[in-house]
Protein backbone atom coordinates (compact mmCIF):
# COMPACT_ATOMS: atom_id res chain seq x y z
CA UNK A 1 0.00 0.00 0.00
CA UNK A 2 1.37 3.39 -0.92
CA UNK A 3 -0.15 6.80 -0.31
CA UNK A 4 1.28 9.44 -2.63
CA UNK A 5 2.02 12.79 -1.05
CA UNK A 6 3.21 14.35 -4.32
CA UNK A 7 3.17 13.41 -7.97
CA UNK A 8 6.75 13.70 -9.09
CA UNK A 9 7.64 15.08 -12.49
CA UNK A 10 10.99 15.71 -14.07
CA UNK A 11 13.01 18.89 -13.79
CA UNK A 12 13.08 21.53 -11.09
CA UNK A 13 9.53 21.04 -9.74
CA UNK A 14 10.03 17.30 -9.38
CA UNK A 15 13.30 17.91 -7.54
CA UNK A 16 11.56 20.32 -5.15
CA UNK A 17 8.66 17.91 -4.58
CA UNK A 18 11.03 15.07 -3.68
CA UNK A 19 12.94 17.30 -1.28
CA UNK A 20 9.74 18.52 0.38
CA UNK A 21 8.41 14.99 0.79
CA UNK A 22 11.65 13.94 2.51
CA UNK A 23 11.41 16.89 4.88
CA UNK A 24 7.80 16.01 5.70
CA UNK A 25 8.88 12.42 6.38
CA UNK A 26 11.79 13.52 8.57
CA UNK A 27 9.52 15.88 10.53
CA UNK A 28 6.89 13.15 11.01
CA UNK A 29 9.54 10.78 12.40
CA UNK A 30 11.00 13.28 14.89
CA UNK A 31 8.73 12.11 17.76
CA UNK A 32 9.73 8.50 17.12
CA UNK A 33 13.41 9.43 17.35
CA UNK A 34 12.82 11.44 20.53
CA UNK A 35 10.61 9.01 22.45
CA UNK A 36 11.78 6.00 24.47
CA UNK A 37 11.33 2.69 22.63
CA UNK A 38 8.10 1.60 24.35
CA UNK A 39 6.42 4.97 23.78
CA UNK A 40 7.65 5.08 20.17
CA UNK A 41 6.12 1.67 19.47
CA UNK A 42 2.79 2.74 20.97
CA UNK A 43 2.89 5.89 18.85
CA UNK A 44 3.47 3.69 15.80
CA UNK A 45 0.45 1.52 16.64
CA UNK A 46 -1.69 4.63 17.28
CA UNK A 47 -0.62 6.05 13.92
CA UNK A 48 -1.63 2.77 12.31
CA UNK A 49 -5.07 2.92 13.93
CA UNK A 50 -5.48 6.49 12.70
CA UNK A 51 -4.51 5.38 9.20
CA UNK A 52 -7.17 2.66 9.30
CA UNK A 53 -9.78 5.36 9.99
CA UNK A 54 -8.35 7.87 7.52
CA UNK A 55 -8.02 5.30 4.70
CA UNK A 56 -11.35 3.40 4.72
CA UNK A 57 -10.81 2.12 1.18
CA UNK A 58 -7.74 0.15 2.25
CA UNK A 59 -9.29 -0.97 5.55
CA UNK A 60 -12.42 -2.30 3.85
CA UNK A 61 -10.30 -4.07 1.24
CA UNK A 62 -8.33 -5.73 4.04
CA UNK A 63 -11.55 -6.82 5.77
CA UNK A 64 -12.96 -8.25 2.55
CA UNK A 65 -9.83 -10.23 1.75
CA UNK A 66 -9.61 -11.52 5.32
CA UNK A 67 -13.22 -12.76 5.14
CA UNK A 68 -12.47 -14.54 1.86
CA UNK A 69 -9.25 -16.10 3.16
CA UNK A 70 -10.73 -17.17 6.53
CA UNK A 71 -14.37 -18.09 5.74
CA UNK A 72 -14.85 -19.78 9.11
CA UNK A 73 -14.05 -16.55 10.98
CA UNK A 74 -16.63 -13.90 11.82
CA UNK A 75 -16.96 -10.48 10.20
CA UNK A 76 -16.06 -8.97 13.58
CA UNK A 77 -12.80 -10.94 13.61
CA UNK A 78 -11.99 -9.71 10.11
CA UNK A 79 -12.64 -6.09 11.15
CA UNK A 80 -10.43 -6.40 14.26
CA UNK A 81 -7.66 -8.12 12.32
CA UNK A 82 -7.73 -5.46 9.58
CA UNK A 83 -7.17 -2.72 12.17
CA UNK A 84 -4.48 -4.83 13.86
CA UNK A 85 -2.79 -5.06 10.46
CA UNK A 86 -2.61 -1.27 10.23
CA UNK A 87 -1.28 -1.17 13.81
CA UNK A 88 1.40 -3.70 12.89
CA UNK A 89 2.72 -1.69 9.97
CA UNK A 90 2.61 1.49 12.06
CA UNK A 91 4.67 -0.17 14.78
CA UNK A 92 7.03 -1.65 12.19
CA UNK A 93 7.76 1.86 10.90
CA UNK A 94 8.69 2.96 14.41
CA UNK A 95 10.82 -0.15 14.87
CA UNK A 96 12.85 0.56 11.75
CA UNK A 97 13.63 4.03 13.12
CA UNK A 98 14.77 2.53 16.42
CA UNK A 99 16.80 -0.41 15.13
CA UNK A 100 20.55 -0.54 15.81
CA UNK A 101 22.41 0.75 12.77
CA UNK A 102 25.13 -1.90 12.89
CA UNK A 103 24.26 -5.54 12.26
CA UNK A 104 26.93 -6.40 14.86
CA UNK A 105 25.20 -4.54 17.70
CA UNK A 106 24.61 -6.70 20.78
CA UNK A 107 21.00 -5.45 20.82
CA UNK A 108 20.13 -7.65 17.84
CA UNK A 109 20.39 -10.76 20.00
CA UNK A 110 17.52 -9.34 22.07
CA UNK A 111 15.41 -8.34 19.07
CA UNK A 112 15.51 -11.44 16.84
CA UNK A 113 15.58 -15.05 18.01
CA UNK A 114 16.09 -17.83 15.48
CA UNK A 115 15.30 -21.32 16.83
CA UNK A 116 16.94 -23.97 14.70
CA UNK A 117 19.41 -21.50 13.25
CA UNK A 118 22.40 -23.86 13.53
CA UNK A 119 21.23 -26.04 10.64
CA UNK A 120 20.48 -22.98 8.49
CA UNK A 121 23.84 -21.38 9.28
CA UNK A 122 25.63 -24.59 8.36
CA UNK A 123 23.77 -24.76 5.04
CA UNK A 124 24.37 -21.08 4.24
CA UNK A 125 28.08 -21.34 5.02
CA UNK A 126 28.59 -24.19 2.57
CA UNK A 127 28.87 -21.47 -0.07
CA UNK A 128 26.54 -23.11 -2.59
CA UNK A 129 23.89 -20.37 -2.46
CA UNK A 130 20.53 -20.25 -0.73
CA UNK A 131 17.29 -18.57 -1.82
CA UNK A 132 15.32 -17.03 1.05
CA UNK A 133 11.60 -16.58 0.40
CA UNK A 134 9.04 -14.57 2.32
CA UNK A 135 6.39 -11.92 1.81
CA UNK A 136 5.46 -8.55 3.29
CA UNK A 137 4.86 -10.36 6.55
CA UNK A 138 6.09 -9.55 10.05
CA UNK A 139 9.27 -7.50 9.75
CA UNK A 140 11.06 -9.07 6.79
CA UNK A 141 13.87 -6.49 6.93
CA UNK A 142 15.03 -7.89 10.28
CA UNK A 143 15.99 -11.18 8.63
CA UNK A 144 18.73 -9.25 6.83
CA UNK A 145 20.05 -8.04 10.18
CA UNK A 146 20.19 -11.64 11.42
CA UNK A 147 22.19 -12.57 8.33
CA UNK A 148 24.60 -9.67 8.83
CA UNK A 149 25.07 -10.52 12.49
CA UNK A 150 26.13 -14.02 11.43
CA UNK A 151 28.49 -12.80 8.68
CA UNK A 152 26.31 -14.13 5.88
CA UNK A 153 26.20 -12.41 2.52
CA UNK A 154 22.65 -11.42 1.55
CA UNK A 155 21.51 -9.96 -1.77
CA UNK A 156 18.06 -8.81 -2.88
CA UNK A 157 16.39 -6.81 -5.65
CA UNK A 158 16.25 -3.05 -5.10
CA UNK A 159 12.70 -1.99 -5.95
CA UNK A 160 13.17 1.68 -6.67
CA UNK A 161 11.08 4.12 -4.63
CA UNK A 162 9.15 6.89 -6.39
CA UNK A 163 11.28 9.32 -4.43
CA UNK A 164 14.96 8.94 -5.37
CA UNK A 165 16.02 10.62 -2.11
CA UNK A 166 14.08 8.08 -0.05
CA UNK A 167 15.48 5.24 -2.15
CA UNK A 168 19.04 6.39 -1.57
CA UNK A 169 18.42 6.69 2.16
CA UNK A 170 17.03 3.16 2.35
CA UNK A 171 19.99 1.82 0.37
CA UNK A 172 22.44 3.44 2.79
CA UNK A 173 20.60 1.93 5.76
CA UNK A 174 20.69 -1.55 4.20
CA UNK A 175 24.35 -1.31 3.27
CA UNK A 176 25.22 -0.23 6.81
CA UNK A 177 23.73 -3.50 8.02
CA UNK A 178 25.55 -5.69 5.49
CA UNK A 179 22.71 -6.08 2.96
CA UNK A 180 23.52 -5.61 -0.74
CA UNK A 181 21.04 -5.12 -3.59
CA UNK A 182 20.92 -5.46 -7.36
CA UNK A 183 18.97 -3.17 -9.67
CA UNK A 184 15.71 -4.28 -11.28
CA UNK A 185 17.27 -4.01 -14.75
CA UNK A 186 19.23 -7.21 -15.22
CA UNK A 187 18.25 -8.42 -11.73
CA UNK A 188 18.00 -12.09 -12.73
CA UNK A 189 21.60 -12.18 -13.97
CA UNK A 190 22.74 -10.32 -10.86
CA UNK A 191 21.01 -12.81 -8.58
CA UNK A 192 22.48 -15.74 -10.50
CA UNK A 193 25.96 -14.28 -9.97
CA UNK A 194 25.27 -13.75 -6.27
CA UNK A 195 24.14 -17.36 -5.79
CA UNK A 196 27.13 -18.75 -7.68
CA UNK A 197 29.38 -16.63 -5.44
CA UNK A 198 27.85 -18.29 -2.39
CA UNK A 199 25.56 -15.44 -1.34
CA UNK A 200 22.06 -15.86 0.00
CA UNK A 201 19.36 -14.23 -2.12
CA UNK A 202 16.21 -12.89 -0.44
CA UNK A 203 12.97 -12.44 -2.40
CA UNK A 204 9.46 -11.32 -1.45
CA UNK A 205 6.94 -13.26 -3.53
CA UNK A 206 3.55 -11.86 -2.52
CA UNK A 207 3.13 -8.91 -4.88
CA UNK A 208 1.14 -9.00 -8.11
CA UNK A 209 3.24 -9.78 -11.17
CA UNK A 210 1.93 -7.77 -14.08
CA UNK A 211 2.64 -9.99 -17.06
CA UNK A 212 4.58 -13.00 -15.76
CA UNK A 213 4.15 -15.91 -13.39
CA UNK A 214 1.80 -18.87 -13.10
CA UNK A 215 -1.46 -19.67 -11.32
CA UNK A 216 -1.09 -21.48 -7.99
CA UNK A 217 -3.44 -21.87 -4.99
CA UNK A 218 -3.27 -19.25 -2.23
CA UNK A 219 -5.87 -19.27 0.57
CA UNK A 220 -8.18 -21.44 -1.51
CA UNK A 221 -8.04 -19.37 -4.69
CA UNK A 222 -5.72 -19.51 -7.68
CA UNK A 223 -3.56 -16.43 -8.03
CA UNK A 224 -0.85 -15.38 -10.47
CA UNK A 225 2.48 -15.82 -8.68
CA UNK A 226 6.07 -15.02 -9.59
CA UNK A 227 8.24 -17.95 -10.67
CA UNK A 228 11.59 -16.16 -10.31
CA UNK A 229 12.66 -18.10 -7.17
CA UNK A 230 12.03 -21.47 -8.82
CA UNK A 231 13.79 -20.36 -12.00
CA UNK A 232 16.82 -19.25 -9.97
CA UNK A 233 16.83 -22.53 -8.07
CA UNK A 234 16.65 -24.65 -11.21
CA UNK A 235 19.37 -22.56 -12.88
CA UNK A 236 21.84 -22.81 -9.99
CA UNK A 237 20.81 -25.82 -7.91
CA UNK A 238 20.46 -23.57 -4.84
CA UNK A 239 17.59 -24.66 -2.55
CA UNK A 240 14.74 -22.35 -1.55
CA UNK A 241 14.11 -21.63 2.15
CA UNK A 242 10.75 -20.12 3.17
CA UNK A 243 10.99 -17.91 6.26
CA UNK A 244 8.97 -15.42 8.30
CA UNK A 245 10.18 -12.96 10.94
CA UNK A 246 7.12 -12.62 13.19
CA UNK A 247 6.61 -10.30 16.15
CA UNK A 248 5.86 -11.85 19.52
CA UNK A 249 3.20 -9.71 21.23
CA UNK A 250 3.62 -5.94 20.99
CA UNK A 251 7.22 -5.61 22.22
CA UNK A 252 10.16 -5.20 19.85
CA UNK A 253 10.79 -8.95 19.88
CA UNK A 254 10.73 -11.22 16.84
CA UNK A 255 11.17 -14.90 16.08
CA UNK A 256 12.66 -15.99 12.77
CA UNK A 257 10.70 -19.03 11.62
CA UNK A 258 12.16 -21.30 8.94
CA UNK A 259 10.08 -23.55 6.70
CA UNK A 260 11.16 -26.78 5.03
CA UNK A 261 13.81 -26.55 2.33
CA UNK A 262 12.51 -26.80 -1.24
CA UNK A 263 15.18 -28.44 -3.39
CA UNK A 264 15.12 -28.57 -7.19
CA UNK A 265 15.04 -31.90 -8.99
CA UNK A 266 17.35 -31.08 -11.87
CA UNK A 267 16.43 -34.32 -13.65
CA UNK A 268 12.71 -33.44 -13.79
CA UNK A 269 11.13 -31.53 -16.71
CA UNK A 270 11.89 -27.84 -16.11
CA UNK A 271 8.32 -26.48 -16.49
CA UNK A 272 6.92 -29.16 -14.21
CA UNK A 273 9.58 -28.51 -11.57
CA UNK A 274 9.03 -24.74 -11.63
CA UNK A 275 5.30 -25.26 -11.02
CA UNK A 276 5.91 -27.71 -8.14
CA UNK A 277 8.39 -25.43 -6.42
CA UNK A 278 6.23 -22.33 -6.88
CA UNK A 279 3.24 -24.19 -5.40
CA UNK A 280 5.27 -25.39 -2.40
CA UNK A 281 6.75 -21.94 -1.76
CA UNK A 282 3.30 -20.29 -1.92
CA UNK A 283 1.86 -22.92 0.45
CA UNK A 284 4.72 -22.24 2.88
CA UNK A 285 3.98 -18.49 2.77
CA UNK A 286 0.32 -19.18 3.50
CA UNK A 287 1.25 -21.32 6.51
CA UNK A 288 3.42 -18.52 7.88
CA UNK A 289 0.65 -15.93 7.34
CA UNK A 290 -1.79 -18.15 9.24
CA UNK A 291 0.58 -18.02 12.22
CA UNK A 292 0.09 -14.23 12.49
CA UNK A 293 -2.55 -13.00 10.01
CA UNK A 294 -2.51 -9.47 11.45
CA UNK A 295 1.11 -9.10 10.31
CA UNK A 296 0.49 -9.51 6.55
CA UNK A 297 -0.43 -6.82 3.97
CA UNK A 298 -4.17 -7.53 3.58
CA UNK A 299 -4.70 -4.03 2.16
CA UNK A 300 -2.73 -5.02 -0.97
CA UNK A 301 -4.85 -6.13 -3.95
CA UNK A 302 -3.22 -9.56 -4.05
CA UNK A 303 -6.10 -11.31 -5.80
CA UNK A 304 -6.26 -8.89 -8.70
CA UNK A 305 -4.84 -10.17 -11.99
CA UNK A 306 -3.91 -7.57 -14.58
CA UNK A 307 -4.96 -7.95 -18.24
CA UNK A 308 -1.37 -8.87 -19.12
CA UNK A 309 -1.32 -11.41 -16.32
CA UNK A 310 -4.59 -12.97 -17.50
CA UNK A 311 -3.14 -13.32 -20.98
CA UNK A 312 0.03 -14.91 -19.55
CA UNK A 313 -2.05 -17.40 -17.55
CA UNK A 314 -4.31 -18.23 -20.51
CA UNK A 315 -7.40 -16.75 -18.87
CA UNK A 316 -10.17 -14.86 -20.63
CA UNK A 317 -11.01 -11.47 -19.05
CA UNK A 318 -14.49 -12.68 -18.05
CA UNK A 319 -13.03 -15.48 -15.95
CA UNK A 320 -11.66 -13.02 -13.35
CA UNK A 321 -14.48 -11.10 -11.74
CA UNK A 322 -12.74 -9.83 -8.61
CA UNK A 323 -11.32 -6.30 -8.73
CA UNK A 324 -9.87 -6.28 -5.23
Amino acid sequence: MTVKLFRFGEGFLGHVARAVEMQVLNFALLPVHALPLTAALELGRATGRAAAIALPRYRLRAEEQLRDAFPSKSAEWAARTAIACFEHFGQMTAEMVKVPRSAKSDRWAEVVKAPGEKAILKLAREGKGLIWLSGHLGNWELAAQWAGRNDLKLTSIAHRSRNSRLHERMERERQARGHTTVKMDGAFRGLIRALRNGSMVALLTDRNPRDTGMLVPFFGREILTVTTPALLSCATGAPMLPFACLREGTAFRYTLHFGDLIRPDLSAPREQEIERMTREATAALERHIRMAPEQWQWMHRRWKITPGGRKRAGLAPAEITSAR
